[in-house]
């Protein structure tokens, strides 16, 4: 008769992987917020790493960040009323060599068609930055005004509760 083998394999400590643990946090330490990464309670944030004291935030602001969309459309603007006229004289020219305008004609329609295509894809970007006694820290960038919004609203309640209880 055969001894039955040990069917878990002895494992070290140290090398069983880490799993998250729920920790119960005190009252005064239940999420105000908890989204996108970013942890507001009444003590204290937490973001990108690290932890910030409410008492040690001076202020909050919102920063929203347009793209610059002079520069496309200024060269959608020149291929349209430059290009366009300089590529039909070109296709009437008895001198152009045929592959040229072909060319000259691909470049054209790539140059409108990225420039139309990076007007209609620009999109604004907010950013939540802390001014602390450290400097400024850019706590969330997002592409959604409503989460930043929310998150502000929530950081200047949190502050000045903090603010009061000093």
């Amino acid at each position: 008769m055969m001894k039955p083998q040990a069917t878990f394999p002895r494992l070290v400590p140290h090398a069983l992987p880490r799993r998250p643990v729920a920790v119960a946090l005190p009252p005064a330490e239940a999420p105000l917020f908890q989204e996108h990464g970013v942890l507001v309670t009444a003590e204290r944030v937490v973001a990108r790493g690290r932890s910030q004291p409410l008492a040690d935030v001076l202020g909050v602001e919102s920063v929203r960040h347009s793209p610059r969309l002079g520069p496309v459309l200024a060269t959608l603007a020149l291929a349209v009323s430059v290009g366009l006229p300089m590529l039909s004289a070109l296709s009437v020219a008895a001198t152009a060599g045929r592959g040229f305008y072909e060319a000259a004609l691909v470049v054209l329609a790539l140059v409108v068609f990225g420039s139309i295509a990076r007007l209609v894809l620009a999109e604004d970007s907010y950013q939540v930055v802390l001014r602390t006694r450290d400097g400024a820290w850019r706590v969330l960038s997002s592409a959604e005004s409503r989460t930043t919004t929310r998150l502000v609203e929530r950081l200047q309640d949190a502050v000045a509760a903090a603010a009061r209880r000093r």
